[in-house]
């Protein structure tokens, strides 16, 4: 799905699941014989609030997708999951509650790895070199690394992810940062906020798509005088003249 609201689409109708289990467990709970005459009075309160938030849920979620939300089959195990969570969180609170901590966990580390370890496209300072006939200086985000300008090739890393398009809150998102740089295959450094190298193109691990880029600049191609700019948008590495003090 590529329409601009999916994400938020996507995450209304997870929680009209999770406010329908919640109903569903308080409706059973009202069932059984042990439940007093006061308890279901406050039991048919608080399902009359959840049917509510789920009507209130679900009718945003359809008006923001026009309805082309229910056509993305791959969310339908999430909203069985948050379904029972629901009703596992009220009908047994110890248990319930252990999974809903153990899944909120599990999603705050997915967003940390995929939000933190990775910025947004072009949100950092831009790979700025320059070339001056002894040396390559190249900023970023602060820093500046000075190396000789013998005029060999010099490579560009960068690498892209891609969280499942059916995860809560980071489904579809995709971050990526320019990792390091290389001359004649010997790093010459690793940028900043960047982990250990990511090798072997595409991979994909535990919902996430990871797709490593290269750029290379041939052997001369940064003649002195010259001042460039490396960016990376997901897709590829590319020059650009920056816009220099």
């Amino acid at each position: 799905m590529d329409y601009e609201n999916f994400g938020l689409s996507r995450d209304l109708l997870y929680l009209s699941s999770l406010f329908l289990g919640a109903a569903a467990a308080a409706f059973l709970i009202m069932q059984r014989k042990t439940c007093t005459l006061r308890r279901k009075s406050l039991l048919f309160t608080v399902i009359l609030c959840l049917v509510s938030c789920v009507v209130a849920s679900l009718a945003a979620s359809i008006i923001l997708s026009k309805g082309l939300i229910f056509s993305f089959l791959l969310i339908y195990p999430f909203m069985v999951l948050f379904l029972v969570l629901g009703g596992s969180v009220l009908y047994f609170p110890r248990a319930g509650g252990c999974a809903f901590v153990f899944i909120t966990g599990f999603f705050a580390m997915l967003i940390c790895f995929s939000f933190l370890a990775f910025p947004g496209f072009n949100e950092p300072e831009n790979l700025v070199i320059r070339s001056s006939e002894s040396e390559l200086v190249f900023m970023k985000d602060g820093e500046t690394w000075n190396i000789n300008n013998d005029r060999r090739m010099i490579r560009f890393e960068a690498v892209s992810i891609t969280a499942y398009p059916a995860y809560p809150l980071i489904g579809g998102e995709q971050r990526g940062l320019i990792t390091r740089v290389l001359r004649d295959d010997n790093e010459l450094f690793v940028l900043k906020g960047s982990s250990k190298r990511f090798s072997g193109g595409l991979k994909k691990s535990w919902g996430f798509l990871r797709e490593e880029f290269i750029l290379d600049l041939p052997a001369g191609y940064l003649p002195p005088g010259i001042s460039l700019s490396v960016l990376f948008n997901g897709q590829q590495l590319f020059l650009d003249p920056p816009v220099l003090p």
